[in-house]
């Protein structure tokens, strides 16, 4: 019986530790590039994710920071939402709140978008993000950005 036990419990830990090695394999190969494309609208070049995510400004971050205005597309429902962004660095744990001041409120913007938000942000380095956006607490969309920190 005890060897039943002990053979039980060796199997068990190798097979976490097959699991745990197979988890950090896979964060590590997740695959991080600017999926950020540049594109127009009525309102001027933006990058980020047409039909969904749009933002016009610099990816360039200045020790100041740097003004971004959103843009959301999607239903009217996120209109008058607050809004939230987390960041996360490739290859670093943890995420960031990278917007010093903005809207709080979403407001529409014509006939399609029906988020718009003024904000300034500031990355504290340079590299690949990935950039989470949260309407009224819920999550909207992502895109990763190479961001330029001065």
């Amino acid at each position: 019986m005890r060897r039943k036990i002990l053979i039980l419990i060796v199997f068990s830990i190798v097979f976490l530790m097959v699991v745990s090695c197979k988890s950090e394999e896979m964060n590590k190969e997740e695959k991080w590039e600017d999926t950020s494309t540049v594109f127009s609208s009525d309102y001027g070049e933006m990058f980020g994710k047409e039909g969904s995510i749009g933002i016009i400004g610099m990816k360039t971050i200045t020790e100041r920071g740097q003004k971004w205005m959103w843009h959301f597309w999607g239903a009217e429902d996120i209109s008058y939402k607050e809004w939230e962004v987390k960041a996360f660095k490739q290859g670093e744990e943890g995420a960031i709140d990278p917007i010093n001041s903005k809207d709080e409120m979403l407001s529409p913007r014509g006939n399609e978008i029906y988020g718009h938000a003024r904000s300034t942000v500031l990355f504290p380095s340079s590299g690949l993000w990935k950039i989470q956006v949260y309407i009224d607490g819920e999550y909207f969309d992502e895109i990763i950005v190479d961001i330029n920190q001065e």
